[in-house]
């Protein structure tokens, strides 16, 4: 460091004023533990439009996306693309380690009357809102479900 730095003290101001904001955080959340306080979650809208989709691993690297209703092929991830969904997976893969389960296992994708869309697992009870990935990140999880019409399922 440079000299002109050697002899002064560190501002008095500053150091009262980060104890003063550390004391009123363990304050508040102290009171939030002792009095049982949550933050109330935003409301899940109904489901319009679901699908059950298991991802099955290929040989040559590659997921292939079914609708686990119908054993229907939706679409085929070759290798090295579909980075967000296989991130997805490798997310979701590791939470069900713990409860014995396989990938191959179907979730649940719904779009909710919000227009966003979940991405549930039954298995660990875990629900992503894939909106909060990015628009563009829940864009790829929409070609997923079965094309729109007119109704609502």
């Amino acid at each position: 460091m440079s000299e002109a730095f050697n002899n002064r003290p560190f501002p008095r101001g500053v150091l009262i004023a980060v104890a003063t904001l550390l004391g009123f955080i363990i304050l508040m959340i102290s009171i939030a533990r002792l009095t049982g306080m949550k933050m109330d979650q935003a409301p899940v809208t109904p489901e319009i439009q679901s699908r059950e989709i298991q991802f099955l691993d290929n040989t040559d690297g590659s997921i292939a996306v079914y609708d686990f209703t119908t054993n229907a092929l939706i679409t085929t991830l070759p290798a090295g693309e579909g980075g967000f969904i296989r991130g997805v997976l490798r997310s979701m893969g590791r939470q069900r380690k713990g409860y014995d389960a396989k990938l191959s296992e179907p979730f649940h994708l719904a779009r909710r009357e919000s227009g966003h869309l979940t991405l549930k697992d039954p298995i660990t009870g875990i629900q992503l809102e894939l909106r909060a990935f990015g628009v563009t990140n829940e864009a790829v999880f929409t070609q997923l479900l079965p094309p729109t019409s007119n109704t609502h399922e």
